[in-house]
């Protein structure tokens, strides 16, 4: 499963790494077994060394159909390509995960 989920990040990185002005982004979150992940990757073309700072706001739903909107925040270093910002499996009183997904956010240094 880990395999998997690692290919599917890669091939998503890829489509949207060809259509991103950014040079550093978040995808997913993508689920691994019963872990959600937001995962974000840095190019390594930029003169810099600095971090980039990513800030995202997901959608995230639990099986009792709660709804929330947490903030993932953190860092990724150029050249860094499966850095997890935000991770969690259940919600509220211990309610799996069900879906998962970005509403807004960017990394910018």
């Amino acid at each position: 499963m880990i395999r998997s989920s690692i290919a599917l990040f890669a091939a998503l990185a890829l489509a949207h790494a060809s259509s991103a002005h950014a040079e550093a982004h978040c995808v997913g979150p993508i689920q691994d077994g019963t872990v959600w992940n937001l995962v974000c990757l840095a190019n390594d073309s930029h003169e810099s060394d600095d971090d980039y700072q990513c800030d995202y706001f997901l959608s995230v739903t639990d099986s009792a159909g709660m709804t929330t909107q947490p903030e993932a925040t953190g860092a990724v270093s150029p050249g860094q390509d499966n850095a997890v910002i935000w991770s969690s499996a259940v919600l509220g009183d211990d309610a799996p995960i069900v879906s998962a997904a970005i509403v807004s956010g960017s990394c910018s240094r």
